[in-house]
């Protein structure tokens, strides 16, 4: 739902109303447009400031390029984004002093050159289940995944992953390719649910007898895709549902962000390009008006101390 933002020295203060003082939150961070100085700035010291109030950082990661941007009017600030970092604090108390303190340290990372989001974390059976059922299954049936060296094999992965028309674009999975070869990505995915699930097109004629709502029709993708997730060798690395956003940019009423891990960009192609994939699609189709993916590439961006997960190197899903 969309919260009616009444802003404060450029802070949505009413944003962490909603959210309990004593419940875990995270803060999802996409920062604009900075140089690499800066970026190694920002993010040293935002490990620092959640280390300070108890919290870690869960990941850093330099963005590589905007694979779907919902509003073309805001198209140069989506794909101005250069890094993202998530920090997960034990109480919303904690996430505020951590930003409050930020602010008071370094405006220069406020306002229009960073946008900050509080989300509560995915309950840690079913971020248990994102992590580890695709491992499993993943063992049971695993699809070749090629690297991206030969031009012919490319160019069939990426007519293969071009779902009904929708983005991302053949220019920007060729981007995407370019930056990151053959190296693990992380795709962050903004979602935001239609009230009403709209099945437009149904090939697969996967629509319900009744109607249902855009957050149950995507429930229904997340349960269709992770067998084809994990047969790219894929996982869930984080998600969280969107609690409001605090800072930067009016970014729109997103509900839930969700990040996949890809071994590389050959392997979400040709997770895409699978039949039973393309069955959950439908209902990933219907739930979502206005998706935003943005892609990333793990690199160490904060110091070699802070407790950063090595599990991959590469903004959405």
């Amino acid at each position: 739902r969309a919260l009616k933002a009444r802003w404060a020295d450029g802070m949505n203060v009413e944003s962490f109303s909603p959210i309990r003082a004593q419940h875990p939150v995270a803060l999802i961070d996409l920062a604009e447009a900075m140089t690499p100085e800066a970026i190694g700035s920002f993010t040293t010291q935002t490990a620092r400031l959640a280390e300070e109030s108890g919290g870690r950082v869960i990941l850093a990661n330099k963005a590589i390029t905007s694979m779907i941007v919902p509003d073309e009017s805001a198209k140069e600030s989506d794909h101005a984004i250069r890094v993202l970092v998530v920090t997960d604090y034990p109480t919303g108390e904690a996430a505020e002093v951590a930003l409050a303190k930020r602010r008071n340290e370094d405006p220069q990372f406020t306002g229009g050159q960073v946008r900050t989001f509080a989300a509560h974390p995915t309950g840690r059976l079913e971020s248990l289940f994102g992590r580890t059922l695709p491992r499993t299954l993943g063992r049971l049936k695993r699809k070749h995944v090629p690297e991206i060296d030969d031009a012919e094999e490319f160019e069939t992965l990426i007519n293969g992953s071009l779902i009904l028309g929708e983005e991302p674009s053949k220019a920007r999975w060729v981007r995407l390719a370019q930056c990151a070869g053959n190296r693990p990505i992380w795709m962050l995915n903004f979602l935001e649910f239609a009230k009403r699930a709209i099945y437009a097109d149904d090939p697969q004629r996967a629509a319900p007898a009744a109607p249902i709502s855009g957050a149950r029709a995507y429930r229904r993708y997340g349960s269709g895709m992770i067998s084809s997730l994990a047969a790219v060798g894929g996982r869930v690395g984080w998600s969280g549902r969107i609690l409001g956003q605090l800072e930067g940019r009016d970014d729109g009423p997103w509900h839930q962000v969700a990040i996949a891990v890809y071994p590389s960009p050959a392997a979400m192609m040709t997770m895409l390009a699978q039949p039973k994939y393309r069955v959950a699609h439908v209902h990933r189709a219907a739930a979502l008006p206005n998706p935003l993916k943005c892609c990333h590439n793990r690199k160490c961006l904060t110091p070699p101390h802070s407790p950063i997960r090595a599990e991959a190197v590469a903004r959405p899903d």
